[in-house]
Parts: structure tokens; C-alpha cells; sequence
């Protein structure tokens, strides 16, 4: 028992080195008060199917901004509810699919986005997914002096903070963090990996890098755009840059129930692991693993006697626990009591991604809006 609990102990403070390792250092857009510079044109592209609950607040959103684009296309997919109708009282340009063109492969957020930029007339192009808000009137302006910082060059991407209210969405915690933690760009040797990807819901670049790299119309293969434009992005030369939406960007993730939330994580979650450096993702593997040994050892010394034991397995499992609430809490607001019962959140996660990398190496097909993609 003892050299079982200090083989436990040292594979448990393995794994809290992991996790800091894992999210080292995510970067936050700093605030910005006032407009001190003129910024380009802005044209915003948003991609929709079915989004009736979604768009609302995401347009509502940008008309309270204090740094205006000079036009928002929506660009709807085929949507089946109201959500044309809901855009129809919005200031927007409405992109609807060409019915002329007989290919039923030019579906999806990809192929939307490819749409949207083509309508473009704006110099600056900003990709958003519908389930996004701008948290206060200056994040458009925020994030467009963080772009400016960067010389206006590259592909500019932000990971909306996550904002749950039911209960089965608080078990995106873990989700969250190593989807975020999966693209390799916040441990500390973050020099030494490629940029593995980029956030989806938010993309952002000039419209002369888009036209020089091809934009979407060289991706509209892949139903996952965001790590597809970052290789197209890189073959050029271009830079990556990966924020966290912390203080400027937030969503609901999968609000309508628990099965559109297992679509929508399981829908990405194999395919961006695939580009995950071996070594962040033996340190995701090892982290995960701490977890569930934290928790077994302090099942097994409780079961006993031994009171020195059971306080140790105590501190271990109580120091996994604070670590997981203060790293989930760089890419979401959830509730600190969830971490008492973390190991629930590592099963989600199994289950999620266990499903996902059935979908993708086995069926070879993902369901999403009542759409079947394959993959």
C-alpha cells in the first residue's frame, strides 16, 4: 500500500506538471477604451444554419459596438427555422446558397465562409460563428488595436470565453481546456512547435493575405476551416495568432440539449487532436490518467486504516481538483463546486472523445444541424 500510494503521488504531481505545462501562458486581448487610431474597413462574414436563438445576440452585439464595420454578411446555409426571417430586421447583407449551381458538396460552414468573402468589399475580413457576443461595446475595438499591434498581418484568432447555465454544459469544461491546450501555442516551449490550428469561432485577417493564400475557396474540402486556413496560412509564410476571449468575446456553447452538445464536441474533438504536437498530447494523456489515480488511491486508502494515507490521497486528489477549476477557468465561467467531482467531467471527456474518433475512423461521417459531413 505505502509504495503503491508513493507511486501514486509522484504520477499525480507528474500529471499537475502537465497541466501547467498544457496552458502555460493564453494570452488575453487587452482593453481598449477609446478609438486612437483609423483602422481599415471592417467586413464581417457570419455563417448560419438554424441559428434563430444565436443571431439575435450577436448582431445586437455589433450595433452597440463603438468601432462600426462597414458591412456584416450573413450568409445562410440552408437553414430550415426562422432565421432568415429573424435577419431580415438587421441591417445585414443576406447571402443565400445559389440553387443554380447543382453540387450538394458545397454545404457547410467552409463553403458559407468562401461565400461571405467573396461579397466582401471591406480591407480587414472578420470570420464569426453565430453562437458569439461581443462581451462590451469596445470589443470590436479591442480587437482590432490587438490586430493593429501585429502589423495587420496573418490569420488573428480568439476563442470566446464559455459561458454555461445548465448543467450538462458545465461538462465542457475539460473540453474546453484541452481543445484550447491541442493547438500547441501556450505551453513553454511554445517556439519550438508549429502552430497545430486555430479558434473557429473567430478568424480574422486582411483581405490581402486572404486573396494571397486563396482564402477559403482553397479549403472548401475540410469541414474544419480553422485548422485548414492555418496550414494554408503557414504554406505562405503568414503568422498565427491565437487569443483567449476572456473580457471580449464569449458563447453559449450547445445550449438545445445534451445531443446537440455530444454532435458538436464530437464533431471536432478527433480531428484537432490530430494535429497535436506527440508531445502536448502525451501530456493532455498524462494529465487525464493523474486524474483518475488521484481518485482511485483516495477510494482505496479510505476503504482502509490507514489515516496517514488517506490524508495524502486527501491533499493530491483536493490539488487536482484546484489546478482543473483554475485552468478551466481561462476558457469559461464555470462553477467552482463542479471540480469537487472532477473525475464525472475526465468520463465526459472519454465519452466524447471515444464517440468522436468512432465517427471519424470508423463511420467516417459527423452529424450537425441535421446535416450529415463526412470526414
Amino acid at each position: 500500500m505505502q509504495i503503491a500510494l508513493i507511486l501514486s503521488v509522484i504520477l499525480i504531481a507528474l500529471a499537475l506538471l502537465s497541466g501547467f505545462f498544457l496552458l502555460w501562458n493564453l494570452p488575453y486581448i487587452p482593453k481598449a477604451k477609446k478609438q486612437q487610431h483609423v483602422y481599415p474597413e471592417l467586413s464581417v462574414i457570419i455563417p448560419v444554419r438554424n441559428e434563430e436563438k444565436n443571431i439575435p445576440h450577436l448582431l445586437d452585439s455589433l450595433k452597440k459596438q463603438t468601432l462600426q464595420p462597414k458591412e456584416i454578411i450573413v450568409v445562410d446555409d440552408d437553414s430550415t427555422d426562422r432565421t432568415v426571417e429573424i435577419l431580415s430586421h438587421y441591417p445585414v447583407k443576406i447571402k443565400h446558397r445559389d440553387n443554380n449551381v447543382d453540387d450538394t458538396t458545397l454545404v457547410g460552414k467552409t463553403v458559407a465562409c468562401y461565400r461571405g468573402a467573396k461579397e466582401a468589399t471591406g480591407d480587414w475580413l472578420i470570420f464569426i460563428d453565430a453562437d458569439t457576443t461581443f462581451d462590451h461595446e469596445n470589443s470590436l475595438l479591442a480587437i482590432c488595436e490587438a490586430y493593429r499591434k501585429v502589423e495587420g498581418k496573418g490569420l488573428f484568432t480568439i476563442q470566446p470565453y464559455h459561458r454555461t447555465k445548465k448543467l450538462y454544459e458545465h461538462l465542457s469544461a475539460p473540453l474546453n481546456m484541452i481543445v484550447v491546450a491541442g493547438i500547441n501555442a501556450f505551453t513553454p516551449f511554445k517556439e519550438r512547435y508549429e502552430v497545430g490550428g486555430a479558434f473557429g469561432p473567430f478568424l480574422m485577417c486582411s483581405t490581402k493575405d486572404y486573396e494571397k493564400t486563396g482564402g477559403h475557396e482553397k479549403t472548401l474540402d475540410s469541414h474544419m476551416d480553422n485548422i485548414a486556413m492555418t496550414k494554408l496560412f503557414q504554406s505562405n509564410g503568414l503568422p498565427i495568432f491565437n487569443f483567449g476571449g476572456k473580457g471580449v468575446l464569449s458563447l453559449r456553447m450547445y445550449p438545445e440539449g445534451p445531443k446537440q452538445w455530444l454532435q458538436g464536441w464530437s464533431k471536432s474533438v478527433a480531428n484537432g487532436s490530430s494535429n497535436t504536437h506527440p508531445s502536448v498530447m502525451a501530456a493532455v494523456s498524462l494529465w487525464i490518467a493523474g486524474g483518475f489515480i488521484a481518485l482511485f488511491i483516495l477510494l482505496l486508502t479510505s476503504l482502509s486504516q490507514w489515516w496517514i494515507g488517506l490524508i495524502i490521497s486527501l491533499v493530491t486528489y483536493f490539488a487536482y481538483a484546484s489546478q482543473f477549476a483554475w485552468l478551466s477557468r481561462k476558457v469559461g465561467k464555470f462553477p467552482l463546486w463542479l471540480f469537487i467531482i472532477y473525475p464525472i467531467l475526465l468520463v465526459a471527456f472519454v465519452i466524447v472523445f471515444t464517440w468522436s474518433f468512432i465517427q471519424v475512423h470508423v463511420l467516417h461521417s459527423v452529424s450537425w444541424r441535421d446535416r450529415k459531413i463526412d470526414v
